[in-house]
């Protein structure tokens, strides 16, 4: 099946740039790897030459998402079966595509608005990365930059979109009773080993497009290398150290600049498809990730507890779930 494979890169607009700077580089141990004319910054993260660039703007919020595909021959299966299924496709002009560093980029929008961009492949940088403060590097290998969680204001639509149309299987679900009028239900979805590369809380008012993005990091220790780096800089921690029920992630939560968070963590399960069993799970967090700083209209606090979490499984494989 043709379909995303990975998540590639991620396009943000930012006001503060030297903030986003200092957060990406001493922080979170991303490399600068060039400052555009425009002023945009290009960060890497791994071999490829680019994988987040922040723009100047007044957003203060993703703007574009990127996803790789298994090969040109897969982008044009895969861009033919959106068309016929009645998307609205659009090659990128040839400057778009230079600027993304791929071939070509065909740009379509997911249910809630979020412009999704398609590609085969995107350039390996010259040089090999290396990061100054995180000596392990990142987990992207075969599993891309990381995961995103995004609003969505129809959660059945946006898991029609994503799995029936992109080809991303669905790996569990978080039911979360806030209130006897009030659930919280989040749904977490693969394209690859890595447990989730996309979820979405439907019906959760955030006031951005984007919730959260995650880096992996290759130790443990990262962890709190990076979490003592961010109390030393002054960067609001929206929830501490914490571990996740169902992609197992050790992690914490910070404040970018434009006020959605980043997760920085390690440790997180890989999915087999032959064999994973998609479960419900009835709180977010198995301990800790306890709020730290006030939340913000734009990120929403998720309640936390620290019981032990009860699943049950849905189905037997993820194969069932996947679509054509």
């Amino acid at each position: 099946m043709s379909g995303a494979t990975e998540l590639a890169y991620l396009g943000i607009e930012a006001c503060d740039l030297d903030a986003w700077e200092r957060l990406a580089t001493e922080v979170l141990g991303l490399v600068l790897a060039e400052r555009r004319a425009d002023g945009t910054l290009v960060l890497r993260m791994d071999e490829r030459a680019q994988r987040i660039l922040v723009h100047p703007g007044p957003e203060d919020d993703i703007t574009y998402v990127g996803f790789e595909t298994g090969g040109a021959a897969e982008l044009e299966i895969l861009v033919a079966s959106l068309g016929a299924a009645g998307i609205a496709v659009t090659e990128a002009k040839p400057e778009v595509a230079a600027a993304r560093r791929a071939e070509r980029v065909f740009q379509i929008a997911d249910p809630s608005g979020l412009p999704i961009e398609l590609v085969a492949a995107t350039e390996t940088a010259s040089e090999a990365f290396h990061s100054a403060v995180v000596a392990s590097g990142f987990v992207t290998r075969g599993e891309g930059l990381g995961h995103i969680v995004i609003r969505s204001g129809d959660g059945a639509a946006s898991e029609h979109f994503y799995c029936q149309l992109l080809g991303f299987r669905l790996s569990d679900r978080i039911h979360v009773q806030i209130n006897p009028e009030f659930a919280l239900d989040i749904t977490f979805l693969h394209a690859n080993s890595r447990h989730h590369t996309v979820a979405f809380a439907a019906g959760v008012p955030l006031g951005k497009r984007l919730h959260h993005f995650m880096l992996e990091a290759g130790s443990m220790d990262e962890v709190g290398l990076a979490y003592d780096r961010a109390i030393a800089a002054g960067i609001p921690i929206a929830q501490g150290l914490g571990r996740h029920p169902n992609d197992r992630m050790f992690s914490f939560y910070a404040h970018t600049p434009s006020q959605f968070q980043v997760e920085f963590g390690w440790g997180g399960v890989k999915i087999d498809d032959s064999n994973w069993e998609v479960k419900s799970y009835d709180q977010p967090s198995s301990w800790g990730h306890k709020p730290l700083s006030p939340p913000t209209p734009a990120t929403p606090a998720i309640p936390t507890t620290t019981t032990t979490t009860t699943t049950t499984t849905t189905t037997t494989t993820t194969a069932t779930t996947a679509s054509s």
